[in-house]
């Protein structure tokens, strides 16, 4: 049987659209209204189990269409859309609102959101609410306020205005400097005190100031909200919180073997994570909702797959391990129903705040019509809040499922006491850091630069200084950024398919800024803190080629490596994680690189490619160390060779023409004889299919044109090179 439908909130927008509030070139008063519509669509759209209905008038239009029209009343009004609930095709109707080029009555459209709203049977919405967007410079008429009022107040209409700016003279009295969101208009002798200034820059006219002084009243009436863009663009192009109430988890709390109280748990505090949309596909709320699973292979066919032949697994890797219905007997398995267990009663400061674990606490109390189970409840709660104790439980939620350890803590206000449960670890969740002490720092430190550090976190503190402060990125108020995103995300993938994902919005990425007000009084502190702390940059010492090998306690230091040797020393055991070739072990870094999670070949590559120039380099300045470089060299080129044939041919051979005009070029005809014997050449057609090189032109590219050139200058050993052998010495 589908689930019965529940009742939502009615919503009308009424909405200008005449010429008067597009007579601009920036942001026109039109804009900010379609603006701050498809703001109120969106909170709507992604409203966890929205119910409310939305409908839109628009006055202004060219044509005429509402259920109240006659030959010579209710002209130039439109409804938009009757009352629904909010989709994509809404949302896309409103960016693509037509323009008016009439002047509408927003009195004749307050009473077209009327008639939309009139509900008999007083079943189907659960409040109203009208939406009123203009800037009141159309004519209208007033002969119908009293009805209009009554109307209101009959139907149980709350009227909230957007846009205008219009201050209550006795709010500017109280506090002229006080800011702060949409208020209430109070209903006064005086009315509102209108501005002068229109959105557009220009005096206001007689016509927007009278209409603004209705509204004002009107509003007063059914103690509405008057509100500017500002105020309230800056509260709606948040999502909505999530609004959908814990179910109740009833159960038994058991203290012993005997004693047991009947308690209902709630979720007060949980992880949310982004909605996965399988079952919120259907406009119908009480069709329902059938899922189907088939499964698939992996391969270009997709092809179908029996759910009998398939059984779970895990990835352990890259291994697949099947798990079958003998490997489920390994699983626990509780027969015991839903119950919380005491298992015992410790002081508070032994359950520290690193212990409480899980991704929700549970609010505690009796269930309802259970006065013997309250009483009982509310004894426990005053006996641990005296004691200054907490109780540690077992926590089964439902049959089949793993226990789960808690702790209780007694939470008792003005209006209401009860038990918060938080989940605690097991052993083998806890994780054990040790670090050095800090003691014998402080004691070194002086009154004056303790007193700096104390000003600092004094300047940053975000919790409130005073009993009418608020508190600064309370938590209670921090929305999550990634919902933000997501739901932006989401609306712009729906309204612009083919447009990439755009960026996080500002105000989504300003959740987490640090707040101007901290910024301003840490800055204070810190010009104090950077006399009392001075820091220096550390630069890296440098040293010549020529003492590389210069022993720094004045000993000699002789140890010898034969040529070749693979064997694994204690270096290798303590050698930190290869991020880059260097010039000291080429080979074994190029090869733990390819060895790595998702390496990049052609970056890999050219990084061997530097550093085997980097080695001709020195080949190029003689020496007796020429013999090993140049066996580093034929070592590099080889194991490039070897990877390159197998991955990406074209990588080698157009580095292997850069190394023939470098060789050339300074006459190393030696290395070049090397190369031929140890046939590295280029990679042929026949050794890789992906060559463009075939047999012949790999055999003439061997031959070395003789020039008679002046070998260049050997440039000196870069000291990035000496530092990379330095780090692996």
């Amino acid at each position: 049987m589908p689930p019965r439908v529940q009742p939502g909130e009615g919503i009308v927008v009424v909405m200008d659209v005449g010429p008067g509030v597009r007579a601009g070139v920036d942001a026109t008063f039109f804009s900010q209204s379609k603006k701050c519509l498809i703001n109120i669509l969106q909170r709507k759209m992604f409203a966890e189990k929205c119910r409310d209905l939305v409908g839109i008038v628009l006055f202004g239009t060219n044509g005429t269409n509402n259920n109240l029209a006659s030959a010579d009343q209710y002209q130039h009004i439109t409804v938009l859309r009757e009352l629904r609930t909010v989709d994509w095709e809404l949302i896309n109707e409103v960016e693509n609102l037509p323009y008016g080029n009439s002047t509408g009555d927003w009195v004749d459209a307050l009473v077209v959101g009327m008639d939309l709203l009139h509900d008999p049977d007083g079943g189907r919405f659960t409040s109203k609410k009208i939406v009123l967007l203009t800037d009141f410079s159309g004519e209208f008429s007033d002969d119908q306020t009293s009805k209009i009022i009554t109307g209101l107040k009959n139907q149980g209409i709350e009227l909230n205005v957007i846009g205008p700016d219009i201050i209550d003279d006795e709010e500017e009295d109280e506090d002229e400097d006080k800011p702060g969101p949409c208020s209430g208009v109070k209903s006064t002798h005086n009315g509102k005190i209108p501005v002068t200034q229109n959105w557009n820059g220009k005096p206001k006219t007689a016509v927007q100031l009278a209409g603004e002084t209705l509204v004002t009243r009107l509003v007063a009436e059914v103690d509405g909200i008057i509100c500017s863009f500002d105020e309230a663009i800056a509260q709606l192009i948040f999502f909505q919180k999530s609004s959908a109430s814990s179910g109740a988890w009833n159960t038994l709390l058991e203290i012993g073997p005997d004693f047991r109280i009947a308690i209902t748990g709630r979720i007060k505090v949980k992880h949310v994570t982004v909605p996965t949309w399988k079952k919120r596909h259907a406009h119908d709320e009480s069709a329902m909702i059938i899922s189907e699973t088939s499964y698939h292979r992996n391969d270009d066919a997709q092809t179908a797959v029996n759910s009998d032949e398939v059984i779970p697994g895990y990835k352990y890797g890259t291994t697949l391990v099947p798990f079958s219905d003998e490997d489920a007997q390994m699983q626990y398995h509780s027969n015991s129903p839903r119950s919380l267990s005491v298992l015992g009663f410790t002081k508070s400061c032994n359950v520290s705040h690193q212990r409480r674990a899980g991704d929700q606490v549970l609010v505690i109390t009796a269930q309802e019509g259970h006065e013997a189970a309250a009483v009982a409840l509310s004894s426990l709660i005053q006996a641990l809040e005296e004691l200054d104790m907490v109780a540690i439980t077992r926590r089964i939620y439902n049959k089949n499922s793993n226990p789960t350890m808690g702790v209780l803590f007694p939470d008792i206000t003005t209006n209401y006491e009860c038990l918060i449960w938080i989940p605690l670890p097991y052993q083998e969740d806890v994780r054990v850091y040790t670090f050095p002490p800090l003691q014998h720092i402080i004691e070194k430190l002086n009154d004056s630069e303790i007193q700096i550090m104390d000003d600092l976190i004094s300047s940053m503190d975000l919790t409130c200084q005073e009993e009418d402060d608020e508190e600064v990125l309370a938590p209670v108020g921090v929305l999550n950024p990634q919902l933000q995103h997501y739901f932006n995300t989401l609306t712009h993938r729906a309204l612009h398919p083919n447009d990439p994902i755009p960026p996080p919005a500002t105000h989504v990425l300003n959740i987490l800024e640090t707040p101007m007000s901290v910024c301003e009084a840490r800055d204070k502190v810190a010009s104090s803190l950077k006399t009392l702390f001075p820091t220096k940059k550390i630069v890296k010492a440098k040293r010549d080629s020529k003492d590389l090998f210069a022993s720094t306690d004045g000993k000699s230091n002789k140890k010898s490596k034969k040529d070749g040797n693979e064997t694994m020393s204690a270096s290798d055991l303590t050698r930190s994680l290869v991020t880059h070739v260097t010039t000291a072990t080429p080979v074994k870094d190029f090869l733990a690189l390819l060895g790595g999670e998702a390496p990049d070949f052609n970056l890999i590559c050219k990084q061997l490619a530097d550093v085997v120039l980097q080695l001709i380099d020195g080949l190029g300045s003689g020496g007796g160390s020429n013999a090993a470089m140049m066996t580093k060299v034929i070592d590099c080129l080889t194991t490039f060779r070897q990877e390159s044939c197998s991955i990406d041919p074209s990588t080698y051979n157009k580095f292997l023409s850069s190394l023939k005009e470098v060789v050339t070029s300074m006459s190393l005809s030696d290395l070049w004889d090397h190369v031929k014997e140890s046939r590295l050449g280029m990679i042929n057609s026949e050794e890789n299919a992906r060559s463009s090189v075939d047999r012949a032109a790999a055999e003439e590219f061997l031959k070395l044109e003789q020039q008679s050139q002046q070998p260049a200058p050997a440039p000196q050993v870069q000291n990035d090179d000496v530092e990379d052998l330095l780090d692996d010495m």
